[in-house]
């Protein structure tokens, strides 16, 4: 049975709940963040012997790709399994990995680094604010923030392609829920704003178009749990979960056949300065 979450929780909110999900998140959806990590870390060049910290850095994608570009790199998660993922990827790398809850203060001293990323990370906690405000306080001045999260949602082919297979099944749409919390940003004056409040002023906004790879759309339908909130999800159809996975492969190979498929999304980097 699923682990009860508690109230003011969303899945993807639960430390806990990552610990189940780090290799597969990385095997299934850390190539499409890591599309998205690769433009934010092209905003914060030059990274060469820079102190760049990765908060909520989820199994290591984007801290691996800094280090291979010669910053100096710490990653922190909540999330124990993420923790041992970064360790073990980055063994050999100047990556140091600890498991740090972003919604308490950060374990550095004020002006600690020199640049900072959250790639789909600090836009997860409850309230985000507190932690961009940590992020200010441990960047030197002239430190550059990239936060990358999700925009315009309805192009999220995977989720879009989900919600149909539901309703294909059911005969009726997902229920409605509360947004989801990475959802909260998707317009860039409510990135801006987020981190206006976090002390960042003078924000500015990218939007990057990236691609999910996958061997097929059968591997796809049965890794659909890569994350707390889409196993959630699943496991909240009940006994229509495998005709809603057979649906959605049946769909994606009708579209795309058999062998490797591809889903688009639409990701935001804001970018600002610690003045």
């Amino acid at each position: 049975m699923p682990e009860a979450v508690p109230a003011t929780l969303q899945p993807d909110q639960d430390a806990a709940r990552w610990d189940r999900h780090a290799e597969a998140y990385e095997a299934v959806f850390e190539g499409l963040t890591d599309a998205f990590a690769t433009a934010a870390l092209d905003l914060l060049e030059p990274l060469r012997d820079a102190r760049l910290l990765d908060l909520a850095a989820g199994a290591g994608g984007a801290a691996l790709q800094a280090a291979a570009r010669g910053a100096h790199v710490t990653a922190f998660d909540a999330s124990a399994a993420m923790v041992t993922r970064i360790r073990h990827r980055g063994a050999g790398a100047a990556i140091l990995a600890e498991q740090v809850d972003a919604r308490l203060p950060l374990p550095r001293p004020d002006g600690a680094f020199d640049l900072a990323l959250s790639c789909f990370g600090v836009v997860l906690l409850p309230d985000p604010v507190p932690a961009l405000r940590e992020l200010h306080r441990v960047l030197r001045p002239g430190g550059v923030l990239a936060v990358v999260t999700w925009t315009e949602p309805g192009r999220y082919e995977l989720a879009a392609r989900l919600r149909s297979a539901v309703e294909r099944v059911s005969g009726a749409p997902p229920p409605a829920g509360p947004i989801p919390a990475q959802l909260r940003y998707t317009e860039p004056a409510a990135l801006v704003a987020l981190l206006d409040a976090g002390g960042f002023g003078a924000a500015r906004v990218m939007r990057v178009e990236a691609t999910l790879h996958a061997a097929s759309a059968r591997a796809l339908a049965a890794a659909l749990d890569f994350a707390p909130g889409m196993a959630a999800l699943l496991d909240g159809l009940g006994p229509d979960r495998t005709a809603v996975e057979a649906a959605f492969a049946e769909a994606l190979e009708a579209d795309q056949g058999v062998g490797p498929v591809a889903l688009g999304a639409v990701a935001q980097i804001g970018v600002a300065m610690r003045t």
